[in-house]
């Protein structure tokens, strides 16, 4: 019988500590459960992984990246308008929670419950934020007095913690709703530049 590729039982790793850690939170999660759900050995698990919590940065850091990728494919549609691009940003950032809300979810929710153990995740997300309201800033388009390190996570611990809420409930509010009013909220809505504007939302 052939081996499995490793990629696959990596995959089929991540997809089982995901669907267990999103049911039944981290804490009440162990490698064995996880190796069971996915169907492999625990020793499988242990090639793969040191512990839960190396599986876990693993579906963080992939989340992480995958929303950026979101983000920067959405603002690489229009050009110019600051608020437009966070706008767009905002747009691509519920959507991908929409369609990712397990992801989501696991990512985002241990750090808003001050259970996160290698590092704050909305602190990595908040930089490329922080890098462009930066650029804006030194365009003249954002006050200089604004910290903008301290805005950017700011900004994103409001934005997360609203798309975790909305999750819960999709009825809520409307996908459309949340990104009109999470615009109107960015740092980015009160730039006023000219057309060359460094891109802001990321």
């Amino acid at each position: 019988m052939a081996r499995p590729r490793l990629e696959n039982v990596e995959s089929k790793l991540l997809a089982a500590g995901l669907g267990l850690f999103a049911r039944e939170g981290v804490e009440r999660v162990n490698s064995n459960s996880i190796a069971r759900r996915a169907g492999v050995a625990v020793g499988t698990f242990y090639a793969n992984f040191p512990n839960k919590y190396a599986l876990l940065r693993e579906i963080e850091l992939r989340t992480l990246a995958g929303l950026r990728a979101a983000r920067v494919a959405a603002i690489g549609e229009v050009s110019g308008d600051p608020a437009e691009q966070a706008k767009r940003s905002i747009g691509a950032a519920a959507q991908f929670s929409e369609q990712h809300p397990e992801a989501y979810r696991v990512t985002f929710g241990r750090e808003r419950a001050g259970a996160a153990r290698h590092g704050p995740v909305v602190s990595e997300s908040a930089r490329p934020l922080a890098e462009a309201l930066l650029r804006i800033q030194r365009a003249g388009g954002i006050v200089s007095e604004l910290d903008v390190d301290l805005a950017a996570r700011a900004y994103l611990s409001m934005e997360v913690g609203t798309l975790l809420w909305w999750l819960e409930d999709p009825s809520r509010a409307t996908r459309a709703g949340i990104v009109d009013t999470l615009s109107r909220l960015h740092p980015a809505s009160q730039a006023q530049m000219d057309p060359g504007t460094p891109r802001a939302g990321r």
